[in-house]
């Protein structure tokens, strides 16, 4: 049987974006009331009661909700419309999310509750456990829930005419009465898992700091380098910590020691990528899901992708424009370039298999970071969003969005 396969043009995009009526937006629960422009009160106030009376933190911590389930997105997503909106509501929402997301980490939740799991290693560990089972697993996924937290706290510390204030919501679990108080908290929490769980089972000294699973009692992927979507949320909390450590301009002993893991898992990333050209003859990658063989799929190049633009933007590690560009060729010339049956391609090379190879008709809301490297493709992804329906039950694809028009329309003023 021959599979059909066509392109989605720029053309086709636009025509489909016109052919979508205002009134259509407005009727979402969440709204985008443009795709240019500045945000609009409108946009923030529906993002605002939308988080308020349909998001809500999960009873447990387990489970991966909060390193990339719908509770921890919920986290970026309130970053991000606070970054676009500087709308003090929207973060009290975030450190809403965060004080759960804290408060149900495994040592510190009650055991009638969920918390005080054994994990893997016999002990009951400073971690959000991935599974449940009698000895409990966690691994370097855990970096995705510090990042959450510190991204929190970066953006009050990026906010000093708040530090003194008191936070306006209860501080139920005792974590800090001012804005500040509280960015500390997380700060030092996220500390604490790096020096307790992190660095004791993950870091490899002996291979220049990389990321490897330990043996022993770890039954998952024991002795084998972490697959890069993990590794990268492993980066994403050193990196997001530093940030904060560097603005407090407190511990520059820690700041180096994080960089010296941090650099070095970069690095590495970037020597097993092999350049391809795309049908447009566009430069690109390919990489393995994890070493030493193998193909990234989409689901988590996403990660990948996020990860990739957290250490970009922190503009620490030596990650140029033009090393971005060619992931940014990735995604819209091969992914989103080879379509069979309305699925975009489940792989970085433009093949398509089955699980997490097996391709999206929309845009994952990590991937709307790239068209910071192709603008061109700002408005095809706002309207792939808006074509399936995602803007309306999607916090964080509406947020990433609209954080992305709110930057545009500060680069043209």
């Amino acid at each position: 049987m021959t599979v059909k396969k066509r392109r989605v043009s720029v053309p086709f995009i636009l025509l489909l974006l016109l052919a979508i009526s205002p009134s259509f937006l407005k009727a979402q629960s969440l709204i985008v009331e443009s795709l240019l422009g500045p945000v609009t009160q409108n946009e923030i106030n529906a993002f605002k009661n939308y988080m308020l009376l349909n998001v809500h933190p999960p009873e447990k911590g387990s489970g991966n909700v909060w390193v990339f389930g719908n509770a921890g997105k919920a986290i970026e997503a309130c970053g991000l419309m606070y970054e676009a909106s500087h709308d003090i509501d929207i973060l009290n929402r975030m450190i809403y999310y965060c004080d759960a997301a804290l408060a149900s980490r495994n040592d510190l939740f009650p055991e009638a509750k969920g918390g005080q799991l054994i994990v893997w290693t016999g002990n009951i560990e400073p971690v959000w456990p991935s599974s449940t089972t009698s000895r409990a697993g966690a691994g370097v996924e855990q970096g995705a829930v510090l990042s959450h937290l510190a991204y929190c706290a970066k953006l009050i510390l990026k906010t000093p005419s708040i530090w003194n204030k008191d936070v306006a919501i209860r501080d139920t679990n005792n974590f800090g009465k001012t804005y500040k108080d509280r960015a500390l908290k997380y700060i030092h929490e996220g500390d604490f898992v790096i020096d307790k769980w992190i660095i004791p089972h993950f870091i490899r000294t002996d291979e220049k700091n990389h990321y490897y699973f330990p043996g022993g009692s770890n039954t998952y992927k024991a002795n084998q380098p972490a697959p890069w979507n993990q590794a990268w949320l492993l980066t994403n909390g050193f990196v997001r910590l530093t940030e904060c450590h560097v603005i407090l301009e407190d511990d520059p002993i820690r700041v180096a020691k994080y960089d010296a893991i941090v650099k070095p898992n970069i690095d590495w990333f970037f020597a097993n990528l092999k350049p391809v050209v795309s049908a447009t003859g566009s430069a690109c990658w390919t990489w393995a899901y994890a070493l030493p063989t193998g193909m990234e799929d989409t689901n988590h190049f996403a990660y990948d992708c996020e990860g990739l633009w957290i250490a970009y933007n922190s503009g620490r590690y030596g990650i140029k424009f033009s090393d971005m560009l060619p992931f940014a060729n990735t995604y819209f010339d091969v992914v989103m370039g080879t379509v069979t049956d309305g699925i975009f391609a489940g792989r970085v090379n433009g093949t398509t298999g089955t699980g997490h190879g097996g391709g999206d008709n929309y845009v994952r809301d990590e991937y709307i970071y790239l068209s910071e490297f192709r603008p061109d493709k700002y408005l095809v992804i706002g309207t792939v969003e808006i074509y399936t329906n995602r803007i309306a039950r999607s916090p964080q694809i509406t947020a990433r969005l609209l954080w992305e028009k709110s930057r545009r329309a500060e680069i043209k003023k």
